[in-house]
């Protein structure tokens, strides 16, 4: 009978991420677990040497548009915004590529049971998946809610390739844009709910107890920085730039001050100096005189917009400035 396989989905471009992986794998016992990892990037040698199966997939699928992020808030005593341009990118496709790749792999190879968790994981004790490979007998996966939204973490996941959604092992990709652009499914997370509804053997955890069982996950945040300075359009169709200088609670470097410059219609329009945990707001014109806005935060150009090459209407549907 094959032991359980631990699948590992990974994107590891730089030194930091490739000390994760690496770190994770060697924490792993391999007289009880094989190991896949499945990953956007090559990985070490040492690395390889480590595991069982390597699947490289070079496809690493970042979406810009609009249409296919999602929707992220500030709210303030007066005021909320709601944007999709607070992240440079989703990139929900090329993660749930490694996932389904990763297990039609496993599934070809013989595997039953599979524990897919993500490369940035420190594991200081397996009777968690241990645990979970005996509750694989009765259910055909087990997963981890939260208190909070998403109700889901996305990873770690427990299968039993034999009884889970054939839903699992599909990645196409034309029909994921489709979804990403006209529903509400915009995240992995989302995407594995819609899935995991029409599981009837599933079964949830808590998220605490992955703490409590010494996995620690998420070691490494992916999703791009968050830019806060966003274009948004208020009821009577004003373009506003908010901008807002947040604590970096990742990278712990601070910035003082951002200055900002905008340009609009290729000429200048504004300067100012946003101040650590301050925020500005601009009132620039109305949204349908404007084909193009740039915006310079600290001499970086982190936003350049074409409205010619935009739905406006759709645009402003999203990235809204509201009045309480």
């Amino acid at each position: 009978m094959k032991k359980d396989l631990f699948l590992i989905t990974a994107y590891t471009p730089d030194d930091q991420r490739k000390d994760l992986l690496r770190n994770f794998v060697s924490s792993i016992d391999k007289e009880m677990f094989d190991v896949m990892v499945v990953s956007h990037s090559s990985i070490p040698e040492d690395v390889i040497n480590n595991i069982n199966y390597f699947i490289y997939d070079s496809s690493n699928v970042l979406l810009t548009g609009f249409e296919h992020k999602y929707i992220m808030f500030y709210e303030s005593d007066k005021f909320t915004i709601h944007t999709t341009e607070n992240r440079p990118f989703n990139h929900f496709i090329a993660a749930w590529k490694l996932v389904t790749l990763g297990l039609t792999s496993a599934k070809n190879e013989g595997y039953k049971k599979v524990h897919c968790i993500e490369y940035d994981t420190e594991l200081f004790s397996a009777n968690e998946f241990i645990e979970n490979s005996s509750l694989l007998d009765r259910h055909s996966l087990v997963y981890y809610s939260t208190n909070y939204q998403p109700s889901i973490i996305s990873f770690p996941v427990s299968f039993h390739l034999d009884k889970i959604n054939e839903q699992w092992f599909i990645c196409n990709e034309k029909d994921l844009k489709n979804q990403l652009s006209t529903g509400h499914i915009k995240t992995i997370e989302d995407h594995e709910l819609k899935i995991l509804a029409n599981e009837p053997h599933k079964l949830p955890k808590s998220h605490n107890l992955l703490l409590e069982k010494d996995i620690k996950i998420n070691k490494y945040y992916s999703g791009g920085e968050d830019i806060w300075v966003t274009p948004v359009v208020d009821k009577n169709n004003n373009l506003v730039v908010f901008s807002y200088n947040p604590p970096q609670h990742l990278t712990k470097k601070d910035i003082l001050i951002y200055n900002i410059k905008i340009l609009v219609n290729d000429e200048f329009h504004k300067s100012y100096d946003n101040k650590l945990r301050g925020w500005h707001l601009t009132f620039v014109e109305n949204f349908d005189k404007i084909e193009k806005l740039t915006i310079i935060r600290n001499n970086k150009k982190i936003v350049n917009y074409d409205f010619n090459k935009i739905d406006k209407e759709k645009f402003k549907q999203v990235n809204r400035y509201e009045i309480k």
